[in-house]
């Protein structure tokens, strides 16, 4: 989840600090200084792969650091920054919002932090048409935090607090009507205006918002300690009734080819980090430094090299060993998140110049139906013995319908969609020759709608055939109304119109030259 730290740099940053806790004498400015870089410690060592970007402000923003993970760069350039004119948040916020849709889209949850003296820097007024100016909610999923260098009783904090809470609440309400819901921001007061109590803000901040996410990965005997990152949400969404948390162990199920999983749609996607299994935590001892028996009864000792200890690249990780398998075989693991909820494990690769390969954990939406084209999530199981090939697994090759025959998504583009469903007409228009191709391609479509929650496609398909049968010339030959009018009626019973394992068939012979005789 990237990270923007928002800046004040206007020149009531460089009022001085009275402090009691240190005899040098300190500017809001060299405080929130020191609050950023315990933040980018903190970091550093609970979340190294974190995105940071660096945004300063007064009437005009500033992308001081893009998006790095050099988080040395960000403590470099603080020192460098200079002072602006007047505080304007609004116009800093909507910065935010060009420079986060321009590295990484509306999809992807982004935290805010925003630091500032405390002070709006106008009447109530002027604190109103901000509230009003305010570019949110945005088009992406943020949380924004607050961080205000004054002392809780200032009574600029107080003019300002309505403001403050104002973009908290309208942050929060993106957040609740994207795929999952995200905690909400805060606002996190110093106790008093020292170097201390700020620093202590910031620590609460990160302690409950960039907490690590550690968890065990089964598979059947084997096991591993791996670290999420980012850290997992509690999600809810609009049409579940229930709040899920992810578990601490996550079990893998089952493997399934890539082809046939496709790419359903994923709530959030997660890092898989293995633990580093070092000479100097526990599990790593009794690993590599245990006793194994022999066949007289006797003892023998497991002696690792220290240079081996020290370095995990030569430790067994089943995470490796997964990583690999995943890869060479070209397949994706169904992982069990907790009751009727499902995760998709597969190998993913950075697309940087580093090229790092790593284990990729997608959590899809909660219930039974997250990938309509596997059929219910819960009763997936092994191929029985003797089974036909189309028999081996709920998938047909109608999941990539419209990509010519490739794993492309399906109607990436509206013209794509007018062209299939143009394709049908046309075999309408050409019946009965063209019987046959009508139903398969009738087939195609519906199955695809269905997989997508197309519904309505289904109700346009056959008002468009029910158009065409219309204006059938009079000499037509009856079977081509009657085709017709069998396909229009299979795409509206709502006994099998949705159905995504049957198949529309076409009026058998003997039906049609019996309907002709009458």
């Amino acid at each position: 989840m990237p990270t923007i730290i928002l800046l004040d740099v206007s020149l009531s940053m460089s009022r001085p600090v009275i402090s009691s806790d240190s005899i040098e004498n300190h500017t809001r400015s060299s405080i929130a200084v020191a609050a950023i870089n315990s933040f980018l410690d903190y970091l550093s060592v609970h979340a190294k792969l974190e995105y940071v970007a660096l945004v300063s402000f007064s009437s005009v923003h500033d992308v001081a650091v893009p998006f790095t993970r050099d988080f040395d760069s960000i403590r470099t350039k603080l020192p460098q920054i200079e002072e602006g004119d007047k505080t304007c948040i609004d116009s800093a916020l909507l910065g935010v919002n060009q420079l986060v849709m321009n590295e990484w889209g509306h999809q992807t949850p982004i935290q805010i932090i925003l630091i500032t003296d405390g002070s709006s820097g106008v009447g109530a007024i002027g604190r109103n048409r901000i509230i009003q100016s305010l570019p949110l909610p945005t088009l992406y999923p943020v949380k924004i935090h607050i961080l205000p260098i004054v002392s809780p009783h200032d009574p600029c904090l107080q003019h300002a607090m309505p403001l403050y809470q104002k973009i908290i609440d309208q942050a929060t309400v993106t957040a609740n009507n994207s795929n999952g819901t995200i905690s909400r921001g805060s606002i996190y007061c110093p106790e008093q205006l020292s170097v201390s109590s700020v620093i202590a803000a910031m620590t609460r901040l990160c302690e409950q918002h960039y907490q690590e996410f550690w968890c065990s990965l089964k598979c059947g005997q084997l096991e591993a300690r791996v670290q999420l990152f980012p850290a997992p949400q509690t999600v809810s969404h609009e049409s579940l009734t229930a709040t899920y948390t992810l578990s601490n162990q996550l079990h893998i199920i089952g493997f399934v080819q890539q082809q046939d999983l496709g790419t359903p749609i994923a709530i959030s996607k997660h890092l898989v980090i293995p633990q580093a299994q070092i000479n100097n935590n526990t599990s790593g001892r009794e690993n590599y430094g245990s006793k194994t028996p022999t066949k007289d009864g006797s003892t023998t000792e497991n002696i690792t090299t220290e240079e081996e200890m020290s370095d995990p690249s030569k430790i067994p990780n089943f995470c490796v060993l997964l990583h690999g398998a995943l890869k060479v075989e070209g397949m994706s693991a169904i992982i069990l998140l907790g009751t009727e909820w499902w995760g998709t494990l597969s190998a993913w690769c950075e697309a940087s110049r580093a090229r790092r390969s790593c284990l990729l954990l997608s959590v899809l939406k909660p219930g039974v139906s997250a990938a309509p084209w596997l059929g219910p999530l819960d009763q997936l199981g092994p191929p029985e013995e003797g089974s036909a090939p189309t028999e081996v697994f709920p998938v047909r090759a109608w999941r990539s319908y419209s990509g010519g025959g490739g794993s492309g998504s399906t109607w990436a583009r509206p013209h794509a969609l007018l062209a299939d469903v143009q394709k049908v007409l046309r075999h309408a228009r050409k019946l009965p020759d063209k019987t046959q191709h009508l139903y398969k391609e009738l087939n195609r479509l519906r199955r695809s709608a269905i997989s997508l929650g197309f519904s309505e496609l289904l109700t346009c398909v056959s008002t468009a055939l029910e158009r065409e049968c219309s204006a059938l010339p009079s000499n037509a030959p009856p079977e081509c109304a009657l085709q017709l009018a069998h396909a229009i009626a299979a795409l509206r019973d709502p006994r099998t119109a949705f159905d995504i394992k049957h198949t529309l068939q076409p009026i058998a012979a003997n039906i049609t030259l019996t309907s002709m005789s009458h």
